[in-house]
């Protein structure tokens, strides 16, 4: 079904992809085209930053759908070009089907900063798309496991908000609010705010995520200040936008 779609994504040409998509919506839907690039995004995950932040982007980008309105299609695209840009040229597909992976509670347990960033992405992914893909989706935790350095945010959200308002939304700082956010593992408090697609390696596509986390804060946070720092970050901070080219 979908692999028209990623020969263009292998060879990281934006334009044939493009037209390829064209095509695909002339009998596809919207979400389909969504489960086909978060599905290259998944299968093509590497324990780099921007693959990992690819497979977050996607999931945001998901969550930020109903605020998009007309221009959700744009979001989708920017989330395949940084999927193709981040994939490791020389990766091969995994193989999935002997892959056994622990219950969730077990890796949570276990699972902190980067590992527990891709189990929060994995499991709010599989009901998206599908059962046959949780060993493909936990097999990112798994993996961030192996080399995990210990990461748990144990400051309070408001000062940790704090800290990316003064940093200007530096990489690390925001980083630390996703992990706070992950460990609370709180409801969704309020809908997302739309997002307005941009080329998301430029900063690790932290804006497009925060859009998703800022739902998630507790009543009172302030989801204002963090992403007025976060699009000042975009805006005024280091571009990581040639690292994402291998």
């Amino acid at each position: 079904m979908f692999s028209e779609l990623y020969e263009p994504l292998i060879e990281r040409d934006l334009d044939a992809f493009r037209a390829a998509a064209r095509t695909f919506l002339e009998s596809h839907s919207e979400e389909d085209l969504w489960i086909a690039v978060a599905r290259f995004a998944v299968l093509a995950y590497a324990p780099s930053q921007h693959s990992k932040r690819a497979v977050m982007a996607v999931r945001a980008a998901h969550d930020v759908r109903d605020a998009m309105g007309g221009r959700w299609l744009d979001l989708i695209l920017e989330c395949a070009r940084y999927a193709a840009e981040s994939r490791q040229p020389w990766s091969e597909p995994p193989i999935l089907d002997d892959l056994e992976t622990p219950p969730e509670e077990e890796l949570r347990s276990r699972a902190s900063g980067d590992a527990l960033l891709m189990l929060d992405t994995a499991v709010a992914l599989i009901p998206l798309l599908g059962e046959k893909g949780r060993a493909a989706l936990l097999r990112m935790p798994m993996m961030e496991l192996e080399a995990q350095e210990e990461l748990r945010v144990t400051e309070s959200l408001g000062t940790l908000i704090e800290r990316v308002i003064a940093s200007r939304g530096s990489i690390e700082s925001v980083r630390d609010v996703f992990v706070s956010v992950a460990q609370a593992r709180g409801p969704r408090t309020g809908r997302p705010e739309a997002c307005v697609p941009y080329r998301l390696a430029r900063d690790y596509a932290q804006l497009l995520i925060a859009h998703s986390f800022v739902a998630r804060f507790p009543p009172g946070a302030d989801a204002a200040g963090f992403l007025a720092a976060v699009y000042e970050n975009l805006e005024h901070g280091e571009s990581y936008a040639d690292f994402s080219l291998a």
